[in-house]
């Protein structure tokens, strides 16, 4: 035996039937708070950006990579073009697996 009911609910009234919290104006706040901060993301400044956080981008592991192995580059091609050897890349550090 199969029994089959219909019910036409709105999701609002199905929130409230379920005692679930009303969103709504939670929704409204997040929405206008990213609205804020894609509007914000337009008038970004790399140079004060860069300015503001030197310091913690000199210290960036990535970052020290990314820049060794452009001055290996740059001195590959500059040998090149001396007719002498290029330099190899500096060896990469293997990647460790963190402890949680």
């Amino acid at each position: 035996m199969q029994i089959k009911i219909e019910v036409d609910l709105s999701p609002e009234e199905l929130r409230r039937f379920l005692g679930l919290p009303d969103v709504g104006g939670l929704q409204e706040d997040v929405v206008a708070f990213l609205r804020d901060k894609v509007s914000q993301a337009g008038e970004f400044d790399p140079a004060a950006f860069l300015k503001g956080n030197l310091e913690s981008l000199r210290r960036n592991p990535a970052l020290q990579r990314l820049l060794e192995g452009a001055r290996a580059r740059a001195a590959g091609a500059a040998n090149e073009s001396a007719d002498e050897p290029a330099a190899e890349p500096p060896p990469r550090r293997p990647r460790t697996r963190r402890r949680r």
